[in-house]
């Protein structure tokens, strides 16, 4: 940090120095560093009161994030329970089919043969 500093101050006493080595009468360039100054300050000031108006701005999203977010949250956490409430029979059910299938999967491996590398279903014979 201070080779930074080094470098802002030689920057403004070269600044100064040039202005006031300049070849144009010491009024003019009073004037001028004058102007410059007030320019400056104004400069600063209008920073200054967008840096507040940015942190009420930071103040007002910060309030509005506090409000917001916890009923953001509480309203997918309903929804998710909803979901759940919901899902839980339908899941109850496709078990409920995979179990069927799982008891009828030997009965029909029972029933299967290969033939030349194949599956084929032996169809059961009709005898009426």
């Amino acid at each position: 940090m201070g080779f930074f500093k080094g470098i802002l101050f030689g920057a403004g006493i070269g600044t100064l120095s040039g202005l006031l080595l300049a070849p144009r009468k010491g009024e003019d360039t009073r004037d001028k560093l004058i102007s410059n100054t007030r320019e400056l300050v104004e400069l600063t000031d209008a920073l200054n009161d967008n840096l507040t108006d940015f942190r009420r701005s930071l103040v007002t999203l910060k309030g509005t994030f506090d409000t917001l977010v916890p009923a953001f949250k509480s309203g997918v956490e309903k929804d998710v329970e909803d979901f759940r409430f919901q899902a839980e029979p339908r899941i109850q059910q496709i078990q409920d089919q995979l179990e069927k299938i799982n008891q009828a999967l030997p009965q029909m491996a029972e029933s299967t043969t290969i033939k030349n590398g194949r599956f084929s279903l032996n169809r059961p014979n009709d005898t009426k």
